[in-house]
């Protein structure tokens, strides 16, 4: 499996992970390169099996800090539970410790496999909120966690 930087020659097969996860579908717009982010796509053989983005947030938004977060990832159904979320994960913070720190990440409180998979890189609770930069979760009736993890953390120098 490779993950590298996404294209917008990806964009039909990003559509179609998306399509088959029952996601909704990322635009040419969220894989467009831009300046504080980095979009990754996960690929095997050819195809596009995962793609993951993160976002930079300059300022603070209410009680949530400014900074890198991990933001959304979707794998293929046919290769979930393969390592390939973890790839893209790895690699996404990867690029955020080369430009700080602290890496943040939120997800519903219900969402078990990403939080575990997130422990995995050490990334540890910080706070709960009903509403996190404009997200809400479960329309409002569950709670959104927010998670950090520095460099230093992950045992990275």
């Amino acid at each position: 499996m490779q993950i590298r930087e996404s294209t917008l020659d990806d964009l039909g097969q990003v559509i179609a992970v998306c399509d088959a996860s029952a996601r909704a579908r990322w635009t040419s717009e969220m894989i467009a390169p831009r300046s504080g982010r980095v979009v990754l796509v996960a690929v095997t053989q050819g195809e596009v099996v995962g793609v993951a983005k993160t976002h930079l947030h300059p300022t603070p938004e209410g009680s949530s800090p400014a900074g890198h977060y991990l933001g959304g990832v979707v794998v293929a159904p046919w290769f979930r539970r393969q390592g390939v979320g973890s790839a893209l994960t790895r690699a996404r913070l990867e690029w955020i410790w080369s430009r700080d720190s602290i890496a943040y990440y939120f997800t519903n409180e219900h969402n078990t496999a990403s939080i575990r998979m997130h422990e995995t890189f050490n990334f540890r609770p910080v706070a709960r909120f009903p509403e996190i930069r404009g997200v809400t979760a479960d329309d409002g009736r569950s709670a959104l966690i927010l998670f950090e993890a520095s460099r230093s953390s992950t045992g990275r120098p």
